[in-house]
This record gives structure tokens, C-alpha cells and sequence, in this order.
């Protein structure tokens, strides 16, 4: 298939280019230059003046401020710039260079658009009703000579507005281009602040228009992944609408609640159960609003097209903004605003309780903890029998291990019997092995003092919602697997990386890329933890393409050589920005093999299973290469150094 008809095939039809060199005029503070404007109005007096009224009839050379604050008189010299030149002095020269600088790049643009027969349209600074059917939107960052943040906010608004008043239309796919330096960044918050997902969104520097296939590439990327893009937001939108119309209906439906239902409940059941009304009633609101999203079967409906998404990945665009271990960690946990309100239970602990030691106080060696910073406990005991006042004395509890979240230590694979994240105070990552084994009470009276505010020792450090809970619980009472539970997401960890050469000679050597362009991505983590992905993510990806085709082969390892070959070839390095490096053993202790997914072989369907891979490079962490790799480094392939930025 060829690229134009693999963009028409994806639905875009139309684009259009968005930029304010193609605004007739400048503005009003593109032009703020007080002695331009003083020696304009100096000059336009007696018969000059006549010139400029000739253009502008309310000119007053008396009304100087008003008039250098007037966009229709901007307009008007602007428009007659060549008639009254002499008079102008240099107020036209910064804007009228501005646009000569820019137009190599909107040319550029053009041509790219112009070469996938994407038919186009181009629009200055007031875009939003030539944007609004556009299937691709190619967007200036900064719309204003200033390149200051209103001319970027003025970005945001109005694109804001187009995707706002497409209607049922699928949302366009978004090229943002800037001559600014850091667009990394740059483009990860424009991108947040639209509220876009980075499959539909790609950046470049304008600098880079120019380069042969570069603009052509990002938006043959945006076409492969348009259908799949269009679906999971659709899925998103139709979420957040139905779930505010939920909100109005459960309000709805607890209105009918009156302070006499209040009463009725808490004198017929809470003063029994020993738990607050306000407490009480927050679980009902819960449960009330989840049920009436669960109504809305468009967003069921929504929700089917993301069964049928293509099995390649998607290649990442900025890995610092993308966290699963945050997402997971509101899947598993209550808010720690909602778990503390206070529930007026007996018990100051409740069924789910994670409990550990009270940050800056030191663990007693004889005291509840036994000394181990790395200990906590999971209250299995039922919520009923810790609310009510004649309920338990004694709670059981299961032990569990803090294991500190490291790719160079054993143990990160999800099990049953395996929480995969709590976060600490500090923002440190842990997951948590309990020991079903070992089982511990605690009673009343030792709870209040350990946990007391002044003089305790212990704290309450998460607690794990409902189903997370029970799916412990059955696993102590049963050993029968999860009852419930929703499947972890695959965590993941962001990081930094360097290649380097392995010589023949001996030694290294590490290949340069262009200054500014730096290797980020993300490890992978599956549910068993046994082997990992590492991809790189792809704003970074014609820089490394070309670093490694151009790599001389002479001075490498021979033994090394045939992996480099691979690497040559553009349809396996492309595998490095969207499956990754896969087949990474864990714990990376040490060096580990890594390869790339072999090409038209079926895959193991178990995440347990080493992937089918052809290996092409060698992953290491730290600064001491050689050393780690000792005599292996002659058959290392590439050398991929990684700084992990997230263990921990």
C-alpha cells in the first residue's frame, strides 16, 4: 500500500496549517516598538499626514496612543505599506523578518502535505472556524511573534475551541511545530492542556521540517494508529459526559433522602453498628453513582471498539508523562482523604488497613515491628465485627514484606499473594509479598496505643478498596485465587539511555547524536515480572535511525557485527520504538541479553514465557561497561546504559 493511500485509507482528507505568518497583518503587540512610532507620527505631519489619512481617514497624528493601539490602522498601513514606505521608518522590520524567516518552514509543511496528496488550507491566528472539519491540524506552538505564554495560551484556547464545536466528528490527529528549543516539554504540557492522548498528537521542530520524510513520517504515524486513537478517545468522552449526567441523576435519586430517612437509619441501624451517619452516607453516595454510570450503555457501547485495537504497539511519544504505577495505585487504594474521615467504629482500624511503621520514629527492636522498617500488616478481620462496640477483641492480621520496586533486585513478579505498589511517604515505591503463613493479632486496647496520634509507633499507611481486600482475605481463608479483583495494569518505569560500540580492538565507544537529542523511554513490567520491555520512546527516533545506519561496521566486534547488521535493517530498528527490546531477564543484576520480537513467529501467550526474539544488543546499568560485561563484551551487540529514574 502506499503512503498516500494509506492516508486516505486512515480519513484524512484535509488538512490544514495554522501560523501566524499567514496572518494578513501584524498585531497590536507584535509592534510595540515606541520610537518606530514616534518618528512615524513625527513624519506624518501637514501633506505626509494627508498620505496616511488617504489610507486611513480618522488619522489624527494628535491621537498617538489610541492610534498605535488601533488594529484597523495597523491594518490599513500594513495593507498600503508600500505606498507610504518612507514614512514607516523600520515599525514593519522585526514582523516583516519574522515572516521571511518563517516562510522556509511553512514552505516545508507544504510540501510534505503536498507530497501525501493531503489537499490543505492555510490560516493565520483566527483558525478555529477553518479548523473545525480539518482531519489533520499542523499548529504553530507559539502563535505571536512574542513567543511568550499568550501567544501560547492563545494556541491552546482556540484549538480547545475547535475540538469543542467538532460535534460527532472524530477528533483531527495534531502536528504542533515551534522553532524553540525544548519542545520535549513543551509539547507534553500543550498536549495535557488540550487534553489530548499522544497517539492522535505528534511535535517537531520546525528546524526539522525540511529534512527529507520527517514531517511525512510523524503523519503516516498518526494514520496508523487513527482508528484505534479515535476509538479510545471516543471511549474517554463518552465517559467523563455520561458520568457528569450520573452525577445529576444520583444527586437526584439521594434527594429523595430527608434528615428524617437520616434519623430513621441512624436510631434502626448505625447506633447499633457503631459507625457515623456521615460515613455511612458517603459509602451509599459511592455505591448510588456507581450505579448509575454502570446505566449508560453508550458508554458500554463506546467501550467495544477498544477489543478490536491492532496488536502492534503504538510507538510512545513522551514517557514523562505517562506514570501506570499512579493509575494503579487509585485502582487498588482509597483515597487517603476518604480514609481518613472518621467512620465513629470502635476499632480506630478497618478491613483493608495496610499498617506500618509511623515515619520519623525509630522501630523498637522488642516492640510491635520487631525491629524491621520493612514489615506491615494487613487487617483481614471483617468490618462489621471492628465497627461495632461488642464486636471483636482481637483482630488478625497477615504479615507482609515491604520489597523496594528495583529491576536489579529479585522478586517483581504479581502473584496472588502480591501487592504491587504502595507508595510511602517521600513518594517511595514498594511492593508488598504477604506471608499467608504468618499471622498476627492485635487487640483493642494495643491498637489505640500503637496507633495513638502522640505516643504510638504504628500508622495506618493505605488502605486496599473492597475487592482488593477480599482477594486477600480469600486467599488466607482458602487459597483459592483472586474473587473479584481487576487484573493489575503492567507497571512501568521511566528511563535514560546512552549506546554505545563494542570495538574489536577492546573497549567502547559510544555513538553521538545530534546535541539536545537525548534516549528516553519506559521498561515494561509484566504480572509475573520475569522478563521486560524496554522501548525507547520515538521523539527521539530518526535521530537513533540515523545514528545507526551510519554506524562503521570495521572497528566493531566481529562477533557483534551480524546484530549491528540487523539493526541496519529500518524495518527492525522501527521494533525498538514500538515493541521495544524485549526478553530482559530480571533482576538486572547485571548485563542482560535483549532482542528484538522475531518477525512472523507466533508469541508465547504467557508472560512467564521468554518471547521468541533475535538478540541485537546487551542492556547494562552504571557507569562501569567494560567491567560488567568482562569477556562477554567481544558479543555484546549493542550496548544499551540505562538510568532507571523511578525505582524506588
Amino acid at each position: 500500500m502506499s503512503d498516500r493511500q494509506q492516508v486516505r485509507d486512515a480519513g484524512i482528507r484535509s488538512a490544514i496549517i495554522v501560523d501566524d505568518g499567514y496572518d494578513e497583518a501584524p498585531q497590536v503587540a507584535e509592534l510595540r516598538g515606541e520610537g518606530a512610532w514616534d518618528s512615524l507620527f513625527d513624519d506624518a505631519q501637514g501633506a505626509a499626514a494627508e498620505r496616511i489619512a488617504a489610507i486611513f481617514p480618522e488619522y489624527d497624528p494628535e491621537n498617538r496612543e489610541e492610534l498605535r493601539n488601533n488594529q484597523d490602522f495597523i491594518d490599513a498601513l500594513w495593507q498600503a505599506r508600500d505606498a507610504v514606505e518612507d514614512l514607516l521608518g523600520g515599525l514593519f522590520d522585526d514582523y516583516a523578518q519574522k515572516l521571511s524567516d518563517n516562510r522556509p518552514f511553512l514552505d516545508a509543511a507544504e510540501a510534505a502535505l503536498a507530497a501525501l496528496e493531503i489537499p490543505y488550507r492555510t490560516c493565520g491566528r483566527d483558525f478555529v472556524d477553518a479548523a473545525i472539519e480539518a482531519d489533520l491540524i499542523v499548529i504553530d506552538l507559539f502563535l505571536g511573534i512574542q513567543q511568550g505564554a499568550e501567544d501560547r495560551e492563545l494556541t491552546v484556547e482556540r484549538l480547545k475551541q475547535v475540538l469543542e464545536r467538532r460535534g460527532d466528528r472524530p477528533l483531527p490527529s495534531i502536528v504542533l511545530m515551534s522553532q524553540v528549543p525544548g519542545i520535549n516539554e513543551l509539547a507534553k504540557d500543550f498536549r495535557q492542556d488540550v487534553q489530548l492522548h499522544a497517539s492522535a498528537f505528534r511535535h517537531i521542530r520546525k528546524n526539522d521540517l525540511a529534512k527529507p520524510g520527517r514531517m511525512e513520517g510523524l503523519i503516516l504515524t498518526l494514520a496508523s494508529q487513527r482508528s484505534d486513537s479515535q476509538a479510545l478517545a471516543t471511549f474517554v468522552e463518552t465517559w467523563e459526559r455520561k458520568a457528569i449526567e450520573a452525577v445529576r441523576a444520583a444527586a437526584g435519586t439521594l434527594r429523595k433522602i430527608d434528615i428524617d430517612d437520616l434519623q430513621h437509619i441512624r436510631s434502626m441501624l448505625l447506633r447499633f453498628e457503631g459507625l457515623n451517619t456521615s460515613s455511612y452516607m458517603l459509602d451509599v453516595f459511592d455505591r448510588v453513582l456507581q450505579y448509575e454510570i454502570e446505566s449508560h450503555s453508550a458508554v458500554l457501547d463506546a467501550a467495544i471498539p477498544l477489543d478490536g485495537m491492532a496488536d502492534d504497539p503504538a510507538p510512545l511519544m513522551i514517557s514523562n508523562d505517562r506514570d501506570t504505577y499512579a493509575v494503579l495505585e487509585q485502582t487498588l487504594f482509597v483515597n487517603p482523604k476518604r480514609r481518613a474521615h472518621a467512620t465513629g467504629a470502635e476499632w480506630p482500624i478497618a478491613f483493608g488497613d495496610i499498617l506500618g511503621t509511623k515515619p520519623g520514629i525509630p522501630v523498637k527492636r522488642r516492640g510491635f515491628f520487631s525491629g524491621r522498617h520493612d514489615l506491615v500488616f494487613f487487617v483481614a478481620s471483617p468490618e462489621c465485627d471492628l465497627i461495632r462496640k461488642d464486636g471483636l477483641t482481637t483482630a488478625l492480621l497477615v504479615t507482609g514484606a515491604l520489597k523496594e520496586i528495583d529491576m536489579a533486585k529479585p522478586g517483581l513478579a504479581v502473584t496472588a499473594s502480591t501487592t504491587p505498589v504502595l507508595v510511602l511517604q517521600g513518594g517511595q515505591r514498594f511492593q508488598i509479598d504477604w506471608n499467608f503463613g504468618d499471622l498476627r493479632t492485635i487487640n483493642l486496647k494495643q491498637a489505640k496505643r500503637l496507633l495513638h496520634p502522640v505516643r504510638g509507633d504504628m500508622s495506618i499507611v493505605a488502605r486496599l478498596r473492597e475487592g482488593t481486600a477480599l482477594s486477600l482475605r480469600q486467599q488466607l481463608l482458602s487459597n483459592v485465587g483472586r474473587v473479584g479483583e481487576l487484573a493489575p495494569l503492567p507497571r512501568s518505569l521511566r528511563f535514560r539511555a546512552d549506546l554505545h560500540l563494542p570495538l574489536q580492538q577492546g573497549g567502547t565507544q559510544r555513538i553521538a547524536l545530534p546535541e539536545g537529542v537525548g534516549i528516553t523511554g519506559n521498561v515494561l513490567i509484566p504480572r509475573r515480572g520475569q522478563f521486560v520491555a524496554a522501548i525507547f520512546d520515538s521523539n527521539c527516533e530518526e535521530e537513533v535511525t540515523a545514528a545507526l545506519l551510519a554506524v562503521d561496521l570495521a572497528p566493531v566486534s566481529a562477533r557483534s557485527r551480524p546484530m549491528f547488521e540487523t539493526l541496519k535493517e529500518q524495518t527492525r530498528s522501527r521494533q525498538i520504538f514500538r515493541s521495544g527490546f524485549q526478553g530482559i531477564e530480571l533482576p538486572m543484576s547485571g548485563p542482560k541479553a535483549a532482542g528484538l520480537l522475531k518477525l512472523n513467529e507466533e508469541q508465547p501467550e504467557s508472560d512467564d514465557k521468554k518471547p521468541k526474539i533475535d538478540k541485537v544488543a546487551t542492556i547494562v546499568k552504571g557507569d562501569d561497561i567494560v567491567e560488567q560485561l568482562g569477556e562477554n563484551l567481544s558479543r555484546a551487540g549493542l550496548i544499551v546504559q540505562i538510568q532507571v529514574d523511578d525505582e524506588g
